[in-house]
């Protein structure tokens, strides 16, 4: 599957402030709310996930969701990946608050039978593919325990991983952790991509997803973000400067 390609060179990059403010607007000023957001992101994920396996059925799919946002995109992605028949398995930190989006998500999978373990200790990652959804861009690095037990266990599947928005452990502004954090073999950002994508090795192929945020949001850079949207809603990033290791 290829999927059009856009260069990096003046493409906008959003920090996790940024970004941050950008949700809250969306909701406060056009009314769209986080569910909406993550309802699409799901989507969107799961359909390059189905691509990037010339098809998600009969497809073993574990996937890692940690109790924030960045969780829940991931568990959304997996009903949709589990309606195209792949064998999904959702390994979950699970939330604190039972009200959130990601416990929302949690129930679903449960209520539609789609197996879903804690996600504390050994994992069982034997699949054709990992979906990291564990941590977003709320981290500081140094991580601590359970979150970097787990990072190593993916890495240590020796999976091809994709990661959602960035991978789990990587600082979306500055590219702390990137040595650390999951190695995917692409990444599906949202909205815009983070800063550290631009040069972080962590990331892998690196890929854009529309997920409907006004361009207005975007201030300034309104005008790049059309067009880039205009481009296609799901777009390879080309031409990143990642430094040799």
């Amino acid at each position: 599957m290829t999927w059009p390609a856009i260069r990096w060179s003046g493409t906008p990059v959003a920090t996790a402030a940024v970004m941050q403010a950008i949700d809250a607007e969306a909701r406060a000023g056009f009314g769209i709310e986080p569910r909406q957001l993550m309802e699409l992101a799901g989507f969107q994920v799961a359909r390059f996930v189905d691509d990037w396996l010339g098809g998600a059925a009969g497809k073993r799919i574990a996937v890692i969701a940690g109790a924030g946002n960045n969780g829940g995109d991931a568990l959304a992605a997996a009903r949709f990946l589990s309606q195209r028949g792949g064998e999904v398995v959702a390994w979950i930190v699970e939330a604190r608050d039972p009200e959130s989006l990601a416990a929302s998500h949690a129930r679903t999978l449960r209520a539609m039978g789609i197996p879903c373990a804690t996600a504390m200790g050994t994992l069982d990652l034997d699949a054709d593919v990992l979906l990291d959804g564990l941590l977003g861009t709320g981290i500081r690095i140094p991580l601590r325990e359970p979150a970097a037990g787990l990072i190593r266990a993916i890495n240590d599947a020796g999976r091809p991983v994709i990661a959602i928005d960035l991978p789990s452990g990587l600082d979306a502004d500055t590219g702390a952790g990137d040595g650390s954090a999951v190695q995917a073999a692409a990444t599906v950002t949202l909205g815009l991509p983070k800063p550290a994508l631009r040069t972080a090795r962590s990331g892998g192929r690196l890929f854009l997803a529309d997920i409907g945020l006004p361009a207005a949001l975007f201030g300034p850079a309104r005008p790049a973000v059309q067009a880039l949207y205009r481009s296609g809603d799901l777009v390879e990033l080309v031409g990143a400067t990642q430094t040799p290791s």
